[in-house]
Formats: structure tokens, sequence, C-alpha cells
């Protein structure tokens, strides 16, 4: 039995999870124990839930001492890169660090993503058809209002969060944070 496989049936016996979570740890166990792949991103979800962050070969390396040699296959780079594309969408938050000294993959917090099922949210297929038939002169127009008018609340929210700026800080502060930039493009 491989090691990731080993370690969620182990999981799957405490007696402090709910049945149903014990339920899906001891199947997803016993297709990791058939499926190398699955093994593979069990024990890469692992590694990285110990909170730091690690290198694409302590990666390779860490995995494959526990699935033994050619785990990886032919190109690990590609089955790395669609291993983290499978687990972030599953809703894993994945993320990269690139500061030299801590460079690696890390789980964000929190780790997972919650759906959020709200309203305004969701797709309102009314309102891009009325879009649609906007002139391009008017979808810009709008879309400039959009942007002053999230500009201009920024700017009031800091100037009541930080009442001892001046306005020429809590603009430049808007900007940054509204357009990626704190001074007016020519």
């Amino acid at each position: 039995m491989n090691v990731p496989a080993k370690m969620w049936i182990d999981e799957a016996q405490q007696s402090h999870l709910d049945q149903k979570t014990r339920l899906r740890l001891a199947a997803m166990a016993g297709h990791m124990q058939i499926d190398k792949i699955a093994a593979r991103r069990a024990a890469l979800i692992d590694l990285l839930a110990d909170g730091r962050s690690h290198s694409r070969d302590e990666i390779w390396s860490t995995v494959e001492a526990q699935l033994g040699d050619g785990c990886w296959g032919k190109l690990p780079h590609e089955a790395l890169a669609r291993d983290l594309a499978a687990l972030r969408q599953g809703g894993i938050r994945i993320g990269y660090v690139r500061r030299a000294e801590i460079a690696g993959y890390y789980l964000q917090h929190p780790s997972l993503e919650r759906p959020s099922p709200l309203a305004f949210e969701s797709v309102s297929w009314p309102l891009i058809e009325q879009l649609r038939q906007l002139s391009v002169d008017d979808k810009n127009g709008r879309a400039f209002a959009a942007a002053q008018f999230a500009l201009d609340q920024k700017k009031r929210l800091l100037a009541e969060e930080f009442p001892e700026w001046t306005v020429e800080q809590c603009e430049r502060e808007a900007r940054r944070l509204v357009y990626g930039q704190s001074e007016p493009q020519p």
C-alpha cells in the first residue's frame, strides 16, 4: 500500500470524524491504491498541508519517496502543473511565493474556496444582452463611469479609515488600490 493511501485509511479510522467524512476518506484511499495520479495528488496535498512553502524539487522528491520512482512520469513539470490545476479546480487554494529564500508552493488561507450562491454573483443574461446592444462609446462611457465611482468610493473609505491622511494621500492610495497605480496616466 502506498504511503498516502495508508495515511488516509488511518485518518478514516479516527472516531472524532463524522461517518460521512470517514467513508469519503476510506473510499478515496481505496481509489489511491489503484490510481497513481490520485495517490500523487493526495501526497501533494498532505505535503502542502504542513503550512510551509515547498519548491518543485522538494515536491518531486518527497512525493516520489512515498510513491516510488517514476510516479511523475516522463514530464514531471507537466504532471505537477496538471496536479496543481486539478486540485485548484476542486477548490483548493494553492499559491506560489517567489521570494528566493522561501520560494515554492503553499496552501493559501483559507485553504478551501467556498462556492457562494449569492444572487448578486449570478449571471444576468438580460443585462448582458442590453450591454451588447450598446455602442462602443456607450460601453466605454459606462466602464469609465464605473471606474470613477470605484475610485470615489475608495477615497471616501480611506478618508474615514485614516482621518490623519491628506486628500492627496487618500487620492494616491485609492488610485493604487483601484487602478494598480498611484499617479494618473497622461
